[in-house]
């Protein structure tokens, strides 16, 4: 199969998470869709020809395990539990008190790994990442887990350090390219939309709790248009912003919700 990064599916595929649901052809369980079940646990996920063509808005565990359901490929089952996966997808990290889970890793594990890889960010233009995603398959689930419990690890002291400021439930962080920080961390401790400039990236997301009314996906926020998942969005591609711009976005987005 072939796998394209979109900005939304375009219905003339297959898709995943992608803004669609059918149940045949198309699988999503956000929005509109949160009847449906999630990819990484929807049996009516068969496997897909060689040359069918399969579209994706972003990488995590549950659009992971729903493209390894369409490529024929091992269910994770062994290190984790789909339908505990589902809850956590939904809810965030929060809902998993106990960092060892191997659910949990796993799903850390499969984002650590798409950073390792160098995975696209979205973009207007539609990005072919088969190559990324059958290199993300050649991994075994145990290895995902390691990565996730290595990523935990260095996670937490990125939360603890890379901290710039909170004002009620909106958090500011700056990171470098050695500060993995998971940006559903500070959901356990109440903040519910997380604002995270990149240093080595040059760039600046608004990550919202899955619980919380919020979303920017779409949005113009200080002057800067964020696009990606309603609830992870980021700013354009191919621009550069610095970590000012980071603040100025925070604070904006303190301010707009006064």
């Amino acid at each position: 199969m072939r796998v394209l990064l979109v900005t939304k599916a375009s219905g003339n595929n297959y898709s995943i998470e992608a803004g669609l649901a059918d149940g045949k052809k198309h699988f999503d369980h956000h929005g509109e869709y949160s009847v449906q079940p999630s990819p990484c646990k929807d049996t009516r996920i068969t496997v897909v020809g060689t040359n069918d063509v399969v579209e994706i808005t972003h990488i995590d565990a549950d659009t992971y395990v729903g493209l390894l359901r369409m490529a024929g490929k091992e269910l994770p089952e062994r290190v984790a539990e789909l339908k505990f996966m589902e809850q956590i997808d939904l809810e965030g990290n929060s809902c998993c008190m106990m960092k060892e889970n191997s659910t949990l890793l796993y799903m850390v594990g499969v984002g650590q790994l798409a950073r390792y890889l160098k995975f696209p960010r979205v973009t207007e233009d539609t990005q072919d990442v088969t190559n990324f995603v059958y290199a993300m398959m050649a991994r075994t689930s145990r290895e995902i887990v390691e990565l996730g419990r290595e990523a935990t690890e260095k996670s937490e002291s990125a939360y603890k350090n890379c901290k710039v400021v909170i004002k009620g439930k909106i958090g500011y962080w700056v990171i470098g390219s050695d500060d993995p920080l998971d940006a559903s961390r500070p959901y356990e401790d109440g903040v519910e939309i997380v604002v995270v400039h990149r240093k080595h990236y040059k760039t600046i997301s608004i990550y919202c709790s899955p619980k919380s009314k919020y979303s920017f996906g779409g949005k113009t926020i200080a002057g800067i248009k964020f696009a990606g998942h309603p609830k992870a969005a980021g700013s354009p591609r191919g621009q550069e912003f610095n970590q000012e711009d980071g603040k100025r976005v925070f604070e904006e987005v303190v301010s707009s919700l006064k």
